[in-house]
């Protein structure tokens, strides 16, 4: 009789070591789901958040402003970025437009990835007339990759015909997997 309660006890204790090992499994599962989750929000939050300071913009004291500076993709996908341009001078200005260019790590151009304006869907905007102290905010500058290798690029944007000159400004871009 004692032997057939020893090999009751150890049944049991083996049993409750499985379902203790089954139990914590399931439990760290949902807790990496639960991060990754929290994570996609964060970041959804700090985007949208980033998007707004954009179009305060308006009033910030630096002839062209880009928000963000920089964005993470993966292959295939598309993102925004806020560009302003900001009158400094003291006179009205005319025909102020702005190009962008993608270009590679290195500065090779980069045919795979497409930067493009809100305003024209193009690679040059429309010309804009700008008093002095006021500006342009909210021109979004879309970015779309169309099978680019993993790494790094830059959407180069320089603006044209403001009275401090042409000023160039760059939104980094993360190819990732």
């Amino acid at each position: 009789m004692d032997k057939k309660g020893a090999i009751e006890l150890s049944m049991t204790t083996i049993i409750v070591i499985v379902i203790g090992i089954t139990i914590l499994s399931l439990g760290l599962v949902w807790i990496r789901s639960v991060f990754t989750d929290v994570g996609s929000i964060t970041s959804g939050a700090f985007e949208q958040g980033e998007t707004q300071i954009a179009e305060i913009f308006g009033g910030s004291n630096q002839p062209v402003a880009l928000s963000p500076s920089e964005t993470t993709l993966a292959q295939g996908d598309t993102s925004t970025a806020t560009l302003a341009i900001n009158n400094l001078g003291s006179s009205t200005v005319s025909n102020v437009y702005a190009e962008v260019s993608s270009k590679a790590l290195g500065g090779a151009d980069a045919d795979t990835l497409v930067c493009a304006f809100s305003d024209t869907l193009g690679s040059k905007t429309n010309t804009y007339s700008l008093t002095s102290g006021n500006g342009l905010s909210g021109l979004k500058v879309l970015v779309e990759d169309q099978g680019s290798d993993l790494g790094t690029y830059a959407c180069v944007i320089t603006v044209y015909n403001l009275q401090e000159g042409t000023q160039t400004t760059s939104l980094i871009v993360n190819i990732e997997k």
